[in-house]
């Protein structure tokens, strides 16, 4: 086996010293070659002596430990009936418990400050809109024809008035939000109207796309139910128009 040489590093303890002893000649833990761990225990023992380095008494007793096993296993049993198993056992035991501690202390150390210069944003005060849930039976679909139809309906209209006409051309931007306003303030005294009714001031593709998803909205916040009656769609308008104050103008 060859001979290890020193760097004469430090070791947390005697097993630490071991350990890289066993690591350094790449020999199994479970089957140490007890006189050469020991040969090379004792030189750095020798080493840290000539450097006037301290030696400790675990050190110490590790090494007369060491001698102690090379005896057992060199000298011959003279108590043959008596199997007193592996002298080596004892120490690989120890041995294999430190190697786990140590691996475990490798994988943590440096983790223990890995959010040491991380930062973090604290939380918005964000409030949560007020949603109510409402079953309805009108599927999507059925809103869909009756907003085709309002189109329709639309596009078959005398000619549109003057005023409008320089809107159009300057490609009139309708939001949600204002659509939503509109409702509340034409409809919330109402018990109920007509889906028809919310598209009568509706001149422009634009005014009628917002529209529709301020209905849509209007649903899905539990504030519009809409029932079908005599194959027309009835809406009936709740809550209070305080809540949409926060929604985004641009949806």
């Amino acid at each position: 086996m060859e001979t290890v040489t020193f760097k004469l590093e430090t070791f947390e303890g005697p097993l630490d010293l071991l350990l890289h002893l066993i690591q350094k000649n790449k020999v199994s833990i479970t089957d140490i070659p007890i006189a050469d761990i020991t040969r090379q225990y004792l030189d750095y023992l020798n080493e840290m002596k000539r450097f006037d380095m301290e030696i400790t008494g675990e050190f110490l007793v590790m090494a007369a430990q060491l001698l102690y096993i090379k005896s057992k296993m060199l000298l011959p049993d003279d108590n043959e009936d008596e199997d007193e198993g592996d002298p080596r056992a004892e120490l690989v035991d120890r041995l294999i418990e430190y190697a786990k501690y140590k691996n475990a202390v490798d994988y943590l150390q440096p983790r223990q400050n890995m959010d040491k210069l991380t930062f973090y944003k604290t939380p918005d005060d964000i409030e949560i809109p007020k949603v109510r849930y409402m079953e309805t039976q009108i599927p999507v679909s059925r809103l869909l024809e009756a907003m085709a139809a309002v189109i329709e309906r639309n596009e078959r209209k005398a000619p549109i008035k003057k005023e409008y006409f320089e809107v159009i051309v300057k490609r009139e931007s309708v939001t949600v939000a204002s659509r939503i306003k509109f409702m509340f303030s034409a409809f919330k005294d109402k018990d109920n109207f007509e889906f028809e009714e919310i598209f009568e001031e509706v001149f422009t593709r634009p005014a009628a796309v917002s529209t529709f998803l301020a209905v849509l909205e209007l649903m899905r916040r539990g504030n519009l139910e809409i029932t079908e009656e005599d194959d027309k769609l009835i809406c009936r308008l709740s809550g209070d128009e305080s809540e949409f104050e926060s929604i985004d103008s641009d949806y």
